[in-house]
C-alpha cells in the first residue's frame, strides 16, 4: 500500500510540474484584481511621506523602469530615444567577452550616437562622446564605457518627463506594487530572518531565496526558488563519487553562495550535500537556512549542525565563531563528493560522540593517491583545525578560497552567470528524490493534542513578508504585459461610465484626499456601504458608489471628535467620528479594506478637524470682541448651531471642485 501511495505522490508531483510549465500568464492574471484608480490620491500622499516617489527609487526598480518605458512609448515620444539607448547600454554591460562587447559597442555608437549626431539631435556632452570614441578607436571595451551617458540619460529623464509620468502614471505603478504587498516590522523566526537577509538586495543565483512568507491558522509558509533536480546527496548515491573536475563545478557555485551570505554577516552552519539542491539544468543552490545565524552584532557559540561536517570551534563548548565554520564544512563536503563519505567516517563509525572527538583532535589523513596536489592542498587548507590557519579565515575571506590554485582556471564571472557546464543534468520526468516513505513522514496524530495559544500567534504576527526585488522580477517575467493592458482597458471603461464629474486633479482644488471608502449604514446601521469620499478643509462629502445623486455632507463644525486610534467595528478596523448633539446619527464609522488608505483617511480627517476647530475658536473670539457675547448676526437666517462659522467656511472653500 505504501508503494502505491508513493507512486501516486510521484505522479501527482510530476503532473503539477508540467502544468506549471504550460500555464499561460494570461490565465494566471485573471485571478489578480487591481485596486480602483481612485486610490491614487491617498497612495500618492503615503508614498511621498515615505520617500518612495523619487526618480532614482522608481527608475532603478524593475517594475518602475518598465512602467516609465511604457509611458514613454505610449504617451510621449520624447523619452523613447533615451529609454532605448539606456536599454542597449545595459545589454552591453551584461556581456561577458570583449568580442561581444566590442560588437555591441559599435552597434550602440552607430544607432544611438552617430544617427543623432547626423540629425543634430545629440543632446549629450562632448566629454561623453570623446570618451567612447577614444576607447573604440583603440578597440577597448571596458564594462563602464557608456557610464557617462547613463548619468546624462538619467538627468534628462528625471526632469519634465518624470514629472509628467508621475502625474499621469503614478497610480498604475502604485497599484501594481501593491498587488500582493504585505507589511512586516520586527521579524520573529530565525529562518524567516535569514531568508530575508540573503534574499534582499542583489540576487544570488546560488542560494534558495525567498520571495514571500505567509501563514495560515496552523501553518507557516515560505515561497522559495523551485529546485526540482534533487539534492547532491541523492545524486551522489545514484551517480557515485565525482571527479575533481566535477567537484570543482559544485565547489565554485557553492563558494559564491557562501560569499553572498558572509558578505551579509550570515554563517550558514549546515553545509552538506543533502542541503545543496539542483535545478532542472544542473546548477546548484544552498538551501535550508534554519540553522543559519546573523553574526553582525554578536558571534554565536552554540553547537549546531550535522555531525561529520561541524567545525571544531562549533563543537567546542562556549567558543564564539563566525563564518570560519562554513569553510571547514565546505572541506568536509568536497571530501565526501570525491570519496563518498565525510573525512571523519573513514572507519565506518556512526557514533556521534566518536565523530565529534575525531573532528576536534584528529588530523585529516588524505589518501596518497587519487588527488592532484592542488586538490589536496585545497582540502588540507579548508580542514585546518585552528581557525587562523584555515583557508578562508586568514584575513581575506572568500577571496582566499577563490584565488587558490585549484581554481586557477575558473572565471568567476562565468560561474556567476551560470555559464559553466554542469556535470550532471537531472532527468526530466523523474522526481529526483528518495521515496517519501524512505525520507520519513509526519504523523498528524502526534500533534492532535497540541493547541496554539494567543502567545503563539503573537510570536508569528509579523511573519508575513514580500521581498520587493524578487516580487518585481516575478511579475515582470510573467504577467506584467497582460496586467498592464487589462488595467488600461478597465480604467478606460470606468472613466466612460462615470456620469458625475469627480475632479481628481488636486492642483485645481483644495480637496485633501478622495477615493472609495466604506461607511456603516443600511437598515439598523449594520452593513458596510461603499461610498466615494472627498475630504475638504470644511467638510466631508460622501457620494453613492455609482457616483449618481447628491453627496451626504458632514461639516467640520458638526464633528465633536475623530477617534485617536482605529477602533474595531463589525469586525473591521474603522474610523469612528462622533457628531455633536442634535444630529440623527450620533456617530459615523468609516473603513477601508486597504490598511494604508485607511490610515491616510484617518490622519487626514483628524488633521482637518483639528485645523477647523482651531479656526472656529479664533473666529469665535474675534466675534465676541466685535459683536459682544450674545450677538449673532446670522441667527435670523438659521437657528442651527454653528451656522455662522459654517457659512464662513463654505465661502472660504469656494475654490472647491464644483461638484
Amino acid at each position: 500500500m505504501a508503494d502505491l501511495e508513493a507512486v501516486l505522490a510521484d505522479v501527482s508531483y510530476l503532473m503539477a510540474m508540467e502544468k506549471s510549465r504550460s500555464q499561460p500568464a494570461a490565465r494566471a492574471s485573471k485571478r489578480i484584481v487591481l485596486p480602483d484608480p481612485s486610490v491614487r490620491s491617498i497612495m500618492q500622499k503615503y508614498l511621498e511621506k515615505t520617500g518612495e516617489i523619487k526618480f532614482e527609487k522608481i527608475f532603478n526598480q524593475r517594475l518602475g523602469f518598465l512602467l516609465l518605458k511604457d509611458f514613454a512609448e505610449n504617451v510621449t515620444e520624447n523619452a523613447c530615444p533615451q529609454i532605448k539607448f539606456y536599454e542597449a547600454i545595459k545589454e552591453y554591460e551584461k556581456m561577458e567577452t570583449p568580442e561581444e562587447r566590442l560588437t555591441k559597442a559599435r552597434e550602440i555608437y552607430d544607432h544611438h550616437i552617430m544617427v543623432e549626431m547626423l540629425a543634430h539631435s545629440h543632446n549629450y556632452s562632448k566629454e561623453s562622446l570623446q570618451q567612447v570614441q577614444y576607447h573604440l578607436l583603440k578597440g577597448q571595451v571596458p564594462p563602464d564605457l557608456f557610464q557617462r551617458y547613463v548619468v546624462e540619460i538619467c538627468d534628462q529623464l528625471k526632469g519634465d518627463i518624470f514629472q509628467k509620468f508621475l502625474e499621469r502614471y503614478a497610480m498604475k505603478c502604485l497599484d501594481k506594487k501593491r498587488i500582493k504587498m504585505k507589511q512586516g516590522e520586527t521579524l520573529a523566526l530565525n529562518e524567516r530572518i535569514m531568508l530575508s537577509l540573503v534574499s534582499t538586495g542583489q540576487d544570488c543565483p546560488f542560494i534558495v531565496c525567498m520571495t514571500y512568507a505567509f501563514q495560515s491558522p496552523d501553518k507557516l509558509c515560505f515561497i522559495l526558488d523551485l529546485m526540482n533536480g534533487g539534492d547532491l546527496h541523492y545524486h551522489l548515491s545514484q551517480h557515485g563519487v565525482f571527479t575533481e573536475q566535477e567537484m570543482l563545478f559544485y565547489a565554485s557555485e557553492v563558494i559564491l553562495g557562501l560569499e553572498h551570505m558572509h558578505n551579509r554577516y550570515v554563517v550558514y552552519r549546515d553545509l552538506k550535500p543533502a542541503n545543496i539542491l539542483l535545478d532542472e539544468n544542473g546548477h546548484v543552490r544552498v538551501s535550508d537556512l534554519g540553522l543559519a545565524c546573523d553574526f553582525s552584532k554578536k558571534k554565536p557559540h552554540a553547537s549546531v549542525g550535522t555531525h561529520g561536517y561541524m567545525a571544531p570551534e562549533v563543537l567546542a563548548k562556549g567558543v564564539a565563531y563566525d563564518s570560519s565554520a562554513d569553510w571547514f564544512s565546505l572541506g568536509c563536503m568536497l571530501y565526501k563528493l570525491l570519496k563518498g563519505h565525510s573525512p571523519f567516517r573513514q572507519h565506518k563509525s556512526k557514533d556521534k560522540n566518536e565523530i565529534d572527538k575525531m573532528t576536534m583532535t584528529q588530523d585529516i589523513e588524505l589518501p596518497n593517491e587519487g588527488l592532484t596536489p592542488e586538490c589536496r592542498d585545497l582540502l588540507e587548507g579548508l580542514l585546518k583545525r585552528d581557525v587562523p590557519d584555515r583557508l578562508g579565515c586568514r584575513g581575506r575571506g572568500p577571496l582566499e578560497v577563490k584565488e587558490h590554485a585549484f581554481f586557477k582556471d575558473v572565471d568567476w564571472q562565468t560561474v556567476y552567470l551560470r555559464r559553466m557546464t554542469p556535470p550532471l543534468i537531472p532527468p526530466r520526468g523523474e522526481v529526483n528524490a528518495a521515496d517519501a516513505f524512505d525520507i520519513g513522514n509526519f504523523d498528524d496524530d502526534e500533534v492532535k493534542g497540541v493547541k496554539l495559544t494567543e502567545a503563539d500567534n503573537e510570536l508569528y504576527k509579523n511573519f508575513n513578508i514580500t521581498i520587493s526585488e524578487r516580487w518585481q522580477n516575478e511579475i515582470a517575467e510573467t504577467i506584467f504585459e497582460v496586467v498592464n493592458q487589462d488595467a488600461d482597458k478597465v480604467e478606460s471603461k470606468k472613466k466612460a461610465k462615470q456620469k458625475v464629474r469627480i475632479n481628481i486633479d488636486e492642483k485645481d482644488s483644495d480637496v485633501i484626499v478622495h477615493g472609495y471608502i466604506k461607511k456603516l449604514g443600511g437598515p439598523f446601521t449594520t452593513a458596510w456601504q461603499t461610498k466615494y469620499g472627498k475630504l475638504y478643509p470644511s467638510r466631508l462629502e460622501l457620494y453613492p458608489e455609482s457616483l449618481n445623486g447628491k453627496p451626504e455632507l458632514i461639516f467640520m463644525d458638526q464633528i465633536e471628535d475623530v477617534c485617536a486610534d482605529l477602533q474595531t467595528v463589525k469586525g473591521e478596523n474603522a474610523i469612528v467620528v462622533k457628531l455633536r448633539d442634535g444630529f440623527k446619527e450620533p456617530r459615523i464609522s468609516l473603513t477601508n479594506t486597504d490598511e494604508i488608505s485607511l490610515k491616510e483617511w484617518h490622519t487626514s480627517l483628524r488633521t482637518a478637524h483639528k485645523v477647523s476647530s482651531e479656526l472656529l475658536q479664533r473666529m469665535g473670539r474675534k466675534a465676541i470682541k466685535i459683536y459682544g457675547v450674545n450677538h449673532d448676526p446670522m441667527l435670523s437666517e438659521s437657528d442651527r448651531p454653528g451656522s455662522v462659522t459654517r457659512a464662513y467656511l463654505n465661502r472660504a472653500s469656494s475654490v472647491d471642485s464644483g461638484v
